[in-house]
């Protein structure tokens, strides 16, 4: 926000405004965009959604193309502004009675339309002053619309004087605000208006004498993009209403804006592929499955099979799947993302008390010297040497494991499908391998994204897989972008708790083994999560409720674009505070040195 005596760019300060009001005597505030905000990236994105609702793919070209007809009506009759009714008049035929999808019209706006949480205080706050306020908009609606608009948001009623019914606008020459002039009866200086436009609000009201503020939305701008879904445009631009509760530059926001679509997306995706492939279970994996099991008991149900939060992992499936008799095959697992790790913690990884330090220095690997890449065939002498020990734990976890599954109800031949971010397939791989034996079950993976690798590409051959997002679904080219900025998307989609490597039976209840890693997260990694998590739900809520109102419809991966582009634009690694995140991944982490997330 700024005085209109300069027109550059300002930070807000609704603390400058309220002394403006204060001074002044008469306060007229716009309404669109200033007093009252959609959540839309364009306005004209509404006429996208009516068209859904109307059955009609073409109705926001035709509305347009309505609209400049009657603009040239107008000017044929002399006139200075058009209505609604204006507007239809000039419609092509249309698939209900012109009036009534002007109603419609008219009830959507309504319904997307949410109060200003920066302007609407001060707005209240100058009629408690006893000033004199109105509303001034350049509309083809009516004056009953913006009435009804503020009842419906028990808001007080005040005097409009709108365009459309005043055939007057604010800007072609100003006169709306002569019109406003008039009926107040004072100085124009005794004036303030607010509105957000620099040429409407500000230049012309301040040709006429009036005082102004120039009205701008704070944190960052939502984007517009040439062309975007209904979906899309809600998901990017739906942050415009709820910034009171997401301060800018933080976790929360974060999430608002970039993980909850994505997340909120994948859900539906998730729920529409397991009613297709009639799932009897469906086990949403740690550490990635955390927040869509939130979101599946929060607010509108799902058609969703029977659920639940699996604590589970590529480690801890793997170590269930090692014996005695397939040790070897397992070696090159144990020794994955070793490089740069002290020999003893690739034990600790594991859950594996590793032996005493001196010990450790006699076999040739000393605590204090890192694993460096010629060291291949003394480590594997070492795991087998300590193989023992390994077992053990890998005993005890498929002990568990068999419980864990028992005592969810889940039995041979059921389907199953679990519920993993992405990108390669090894973590189903490593939960087929170790429950098959077991258990015979038909399980699919659901995954957020599957990457164009050949390893993967041969890992579908094997196991049935299916991707929200895949070379299938959008470019080659974004699957492999998205593949290479995947620790963001993985970090959106993590938990507010450490890793799962494992569990243990505590009588009739399985407990998971976590392992927090060998070097601190820096920043409070877990409370960054759980922020990032609080900013998703808002948005799912907040999402859920404008669909329930407005009939909103959009696919998964309409919901979700707000997070694929962030994501495959690389952009997030600019960002200060996501610099601060480190040591994300406890498998590779090490007392050794700090991995930032960028470095992923």
């Amino acid at each position: 926000m700024m005085n209109a005596d300069s027109l550059k760019s300002a930070p807000s300060d609704p603390a400058l405004l309220r002394d403006m009001i204060r001074e002044a005597e008469v306060i007229s505030f716009d309404f669109f965009d200033t007093l009252f905000l959609r959540p839309l990236c364009d306005p004209e994105d509404l006429f996208d959604i009516l068209g859904q609702r109307l059955g009609l793919a073409d109705f926001r070209l035709r509305r347009r193309q309505a609209q400049a007809l009657a603009f040239e009506n107008m000017h044929r009759q002399g006139r200075r502004e058009i209505t609604l009714q204006d507007i239809y008049d000039c419609m092509a035929t249309l698939p209900r009675p012109a009036h009534e999808v002007m109603a419609l019209e008219q009830e959507l706006e309504l319904a997307l339309l949410s109060p200003n949480p920066v302007l609407v205080p001060l707005f209240q706050e100058a009629l408690a002053q006893d000033k004199r306020v109105f509303i001034l908009s350049d509309m083809y609606l009516d004056t009953d619309f913006f009435l009804t608009c503020l009842r419906r948001h028990h808001l007080p009623e005040v005097p409009v004087l709108v365009s459309s019914d005043q055939n007057a606008t604010k800007r072609d020459d100003g006169a709306l605000f002569a019109v406003l002039l008039q009926q107040v009866n004072v100085s124009p200086d005794r004036v303030l208006h607010v509105g957000d436009n620099p040429h409407a609000d500000v230049r012309r009201a301040g040709e006429l004498g009036l005082r102004t503020f120039l009205y701008q939305e704070p944190g960052k701008p939502v984007p517009v993009p040439e062309e975007t879904a209904p979906a899309t445009s809600v998901a990017r631009a739906l942050i415009r209403c709820h910034r009171e509760s997401l301060p800018p530059d933080t976790f929360r926001e974060l999430g608002f804006r970039y993980g909850g679509p994505a997340a909120l997306g994948f859900l539906e995706w998730i729920a529409e592929q397991a009613r297709a492939d009639a799932i009897d279970h469906l086990l949403f994996l740690s550490r990635d499955g955390h927040i869509l099991h939130r979101l599946a008991g929060d607010g509108d149900p799902l058609p969703l099979p029977r659920h639940v939060y699996f604590t589970g992992s590529r480690v801890a499936f793997n170590l269930a799947a090692m014996g005695e008799d397939n040790f070897t095959d397992f070696l090159p697992f144990l020794l994955s993302g070793a490089h740069g790790l002290s020999p003893c913690e690739l034990l600790e990884r594991l859950g594996v008390t590793p032996p005493a330090s001196q010990v450790m220095a006699d076999l040739g690997l000393p605590d204090d010297r890192p694993i460096t890449g010629r060291q291949e065939a003394l480590l594997t002498r070492f795991l087998w040497a300590c193989r023992w020990d390994i077992l053990k734990v890998c005993r005890r976890n498929r002990q568990a494991l068999f419980r864990y599954l028992h005592s969810l109800g889940i039995q041979a031949g059921d389907r199953v499908a679990i519920v993993d971010v992405g990108w390669n397939g090894t973590t189903q791989e490593a939960f087929e391998r170790a429950v098959i034996p077991m258990l015979d079950l038909h399980v699919t993976g659901y995954y957020f994204c599957l990457s164009t690798a050949p390893e993967c590409l041969s890992r579908q051959g094997r196991h049935r897989m299916k991707a929200m997002v895949s070379a299938a679904s959008t470019s080659t080219d974004q699957v492999t972008r998205l593949y290479g900025n995947r620790v963001l998307v993985e970090l959106f989609f993590s938990a507010p708790h450490h890793s799962v490597i494992g569990w243990q039976a505590q009588e009739d209840i399985i407990e998971p083994v976590e392992d927090p890693g060998r070097r601190e997260e820096g920043a409070g990694l877990l409370d960054h999560v759980a922020a990032l998590q609080e900013g998703m739900m808002d948005f799912a809520r907040a999402y859920r409720e404008l669909r329930r109102r407005t009939g909103l419809e959009g696919t998964p991966m309409d919901i979700a674009q707000p997070l694929l582009a962030f994501a495959s634009e690389g952009r997030w690694r600019r960002l200060p505070m996501l610099a601060e995140v480190k040591n994300f991944d406890a498998w590779g982490s090490s007392r050794n040195r700090d991995i930032l997330l960028g470095d992923y």
